[in-house]
């Protein structure tokens, strides 16, 4: 693992109608999670499908720990990477360790080595209980945990996953992306997402896709400073119909019982504008709204994360 990277180089995948779904993606990822982000169709999982050996590039180059993998080296570069489709290819009339074992047999391993380490994954993907139910039975959180740890056996580098939460409820969500923390301690882990927030509250790098292309990339914190820097403060009860005048907070809304105010350092500033508001009103209650990576997108792209025109 040391020394392991995952750098796609220029890569683009035009398909037989002409469409071009990936056009000059370039980036490189290393230990922790690097969250791919953006809507349906921006080009995320066609992406993946290339970097985790699945799909042929039309034109450019994966290297997985310094392997072509559409190359000479890909045998060695398909060795390091274990892939989880948004659809995973379980098999439905087997149980979890079935399922396991299966896989690790494709993968090479005896037939021992295979289930020794079916049954530790299923242990550390919380499973273990479960180990000798068929996947028929497991809900839809737990085939999700079943397809990550069939995506571990081997013990691969990198673990590419296309959207590994979709279809779970918030709880199962947070759960399983405690789990993909753990897992990236030590490896290159790469994960697409539509849901700004998880990509915000989880990823060490955040790839940002727009019709089939990265427009941005670097760590949240740093994106929502470069991109959306301003913060809405909403303060509401009986106020003036006139702004308060609070040098750092530009008036976007004043009147009647809410006023709305744009400032880029809203702790330094709310303390003030509150009490120039209480001065010639009555101050009932106070929310500051901080932008976020969905902000993020609608400034880089004039679009919402969902695909919608931003206005």
């Amino acid at each position: 693992m040391k020394g392991c990277l995952v750098i796609a180089d220029r890569l683009v995948k035009v398909y037989r109608n002409g469409f071009v779904a990936v056009d000059g993606v370039s980036f490189r990822a290393g230990r922790g999670i690097t969250v791919l982000m953006g809507p349906n169709g921006s080009g995320k999982t066609t992406t993946l499908s290339m970097v985790a050996g699945a799909l042929k590039p039309t034109r450019g180059r994966v290297l997985v720990c310094g392997h072509d993998a559409w190359g000479t080296g890909w045998y060695m570069a398909r060795e390091r990477v274990g892939y989880a489709p948004q659809d995973a290819p379980l098999r439905e009339v087997l149980t979890a360790i079935e399922n396991l074992v299966w896989r690790g047999l494709m993968r090479g391993m005896s037939l021992g080595s295979a289930r020794r380490m079916g049954l530790s994954l299923l242990e550390t993907v919380g499973l273990r209980d479960k180990a000798h139910t068929r996947v028929t039975r497991l809900s839809g959180g737990m085939r999700r945990r079943l397809a990550i740890a069939a995506a571990l056996m081997g013990d691969p580098d990198v673990l590419v996953l296309d959207e590994p939460t979709s279809g779970l409820d918030p709880g199962a969500r947070r759960e399983l992306w405690g789990l993909l923390e753990r897992l990236a301690r030590d490896r290159i882990l790469l994960a697409s997402t539509h849901i700004a927030r998880e990509a915000e509250e989880h990823a060490d790098q955040v790839l940002i896709f727009h019709r089939g292309r990265i427009v941005a990339s670097g760590d949240p914190a740093s994106l929502i400073e470069r991109h959306a820097p301003v913060s809405r403060i909403v303060v509401e009860g009986s106020l003036p119909d006139r702004p308060a005048r609070v040098e750092g907070a530009t008036p976007v809304r004043a009147g009647g019982e809410r006023h709305e105010y744009a400032s880029r350092a809203p702790d330094r500033v709310l303390p003030r504008l509150v009490e120039a508001l209480a001065a010639a009103g009555r101050v009932e209650r106070v929310e500051v709204r901080r932008p976020g990576l969905e902000e993020v997108y609608l400034a880089l792209t004039g679009e919402l994360l969902g695909g919608e025109a931003g206005g």
